[in-house]
């Protein structure tokens, strides 16, 4: 059993099409994940068991930005095909001095942009919404997803949940 205090976001930062964004990220919401199950029951059942049915719900990640930014802007224009990579890094710190990399990366678009309400004296924040087509997160140098949407792979823990699928379809 482990015991321990929680590791803590100590900093973190945000790319977009590799150029870096520092000082004007003040929050990040990264996409959550759904396995897509079919609620099953039949004759001698108990209850109802859920059935993986083998694909992933895809949401979009949040980032908020401290201002309007062009370079962001411009980007609400891609289209499919036209992904571009957005990258957040971050720093967990625990006890003690070591301090462990976190990673998401995905490929993707911005699909929504909200300028919010412009008020003189006071931050114009920019929320935008970004989906995505491909996904790689990474803990301390290990891989712990890596997800490409479009080309059918899907690598949860090191483990290929779509090798057998793919190896089915000549894939």
């Amino acid at each position: 059993m482990e015991r321990r205090a929680p590791k803590t976001l100590v900093d973190y930062a945000w790319y977009q099409d590799g150029n870096g964004m520092i000082g004007l990220v003040p929050k990040v919401k990264l996409p959550p994940f759904t396995r897509i199950v079919e609620e099953y029951i039949a004759g001698g059942m108990v209850g109802a068991i859920k059935i993986d049915m083998g694909a992933i719900e895809t949401d979009d990640l949040e980032v908020t930005l401290a201002e309007p930014n062009p370079s962001t802007i411009k980007m609400f224009g891609l289209t499919n095909g036209d992904e571009k990579p957005f990258t957040f890094r971050a720093a967990y710190k625990g006890a003690g001095s070591q301090v462990d990399k976190f990673k998401v990366q995905v490929y993707g678009r911005v699909i929504g942009l909200e300028l919010g309400e412009l008020e003189r004296k006071k931050l114009s924040e920019t929320s935008c919404k970004i989906t995505w087509t491909k996904l790689k997160m990474e803990y301390a140098g290990e891989v712990l997803m890596d997800i490409d949407l479009i080309s059918g792979k899907e690598e949860v823990g090191g483990v290929d949940r779509r090798a057998g699928i793919n190896a089915a379809l000549g894939l």
